[in-house]
């Protein structure tokens, strides 16, 4: 197997990039925006910025550099929202290798909120000839990391793609499923998040248990009906991506976008949370462009609608609770 390049140095993709060096025992090659993170990566074999707990793969070659050759498998983990700048800026270094034809493993989670798109359509506008696969699923780094037993799903149309995911992926910790429904698995990516802010607010707010079930149960059946209304599957929302990936991040404090809500009910200003966090909570990009979506497709998502006229909009918490528990009574 060839060696493998992974697209960012954040705490997912530091620990893929371990997951993948312990199973190939090869050279994996991470790409880092900060040069900090790389240096400390190559110099300590530690992620000091976003994984300090524990040590990775010496295989593992960081740099805020590409590689000067050809690497077929790229594994895409840069947050969505800088998905198109950074192959806009790098478009020149991937098409010049003369194998042109890349296999892509996407494994950030949202949409382009600019171009109001998924993104595999990014990656394929700028490569059609490759493949493209994505991966999603309940998977916090750091259980990843320490080899705790993870399931995700992996989807792609693609048979060579898959067997080559596969061989990369799997082991005794980390099980891979596979599906075809690339829309639905990134729908699930993107609306978990916001679900994820949706369930913190419950607990901020000090709304009580009832409510947040109430919510994630309400919320279920929006992302049903955004990923039908978009082309996939409601099969896919009961699977890892979908279900799997919301009972994760919705009833963890370790979730950015749960932690993001709970602290926002609790009262703390947005500008100051995100200053003081390392890390992007998605789900806050993320209601823009699917509230665009939710309008575009003429889909009802109350909970949806209210989680951003709170974050967008600057409605009170109170008036948003009232709008929604005086809605018309309908069947479930």
């Amino acid at each position: 197997m060839s060696e493998v390049l992974v697209l960012g140095g954040g705490a997912w993709g530091t620990a893929l990039a371990n997951l993948l060096a312990e199973n190939t025992n090869k050279p994996v090659y991470l790409w880092s925006y900060e040069k900090e993170v790389a240096n400390t990566i190559n110099s300590k074999l530690i992620n000091k910025k976003y994984l300090p707990s524990k040590k990775i793969n010496k295989k593992i070659i960081a740099s805020s550099s590409l590689p000067k050759f050809y690497i077929s498998v790229v594994f895409v983990v840069i947050p969505s929202q800088y998905i198109f700048d950074f192959f806009k800026k790098f478009e020149k270094y991937f098409i010049n290798n003369k194998k042109n034809v890349y296999n892509f493993i996407i494994c950030s989670k949202g949409i382009d909120l600019k171009r109001k798109k998924l993104l595999s359509d990014i990656v394929k506008k700028f490569f059609p000839k490759s493949n493209i696969a994505i991966l999603s699923g309940p998977s916090f780094a750091i259980d990843v990391l320490n080899e705790k037993p993870t399931a995700v799903t992996l989807a792609t149309k693609s048979p060579k793609l898959a067997s080559i995911s596969l061989n990369l992926l799997s082991n005794r910790y980390f099980r891979v499923y596979l599906s075809k429904d690339i829309i639905g698995v990134q729908i699930n990516g993107a609306m978990k998040n916001i679900l994820a802010i949706a369930a913190g607010l419950t607990e901020g707010l000090r709304l009580g248990e009832n409510a947040r079930a109430a919510i994630l149960a309400r919320g279920i059946k929006e992302i049903i009906r955004l990923t039908v209304a978009f082309g996939g599957k409601k099969e896919t929302v009961l699977g890892l991506s979908g279900i799997g990936d919301i009972v994760l991040t919705c009833v963890s404090k370790s979730s950015r976008n749960y932690k993001l809500g709970l602290m926002l009910g609790e009262g703390q200003d947005l500008k100051d949370i995100l200053q003081k966090s390392n890390h992007v909570a998605e789900g806050l990009e993320n209601i823009k462009v699917v509230y665009y979506l939710k309008k575009k497709y003429k889909v009802n998502m109350p909970i949806l609608t209210a989680i951003y006229n709170v974050l967008v909009k600057k409605y009170s918490f109170d008036k948003v609770i009232q709008q929604l528990l005086s809605r018309p009574i309908k069947d479930e």
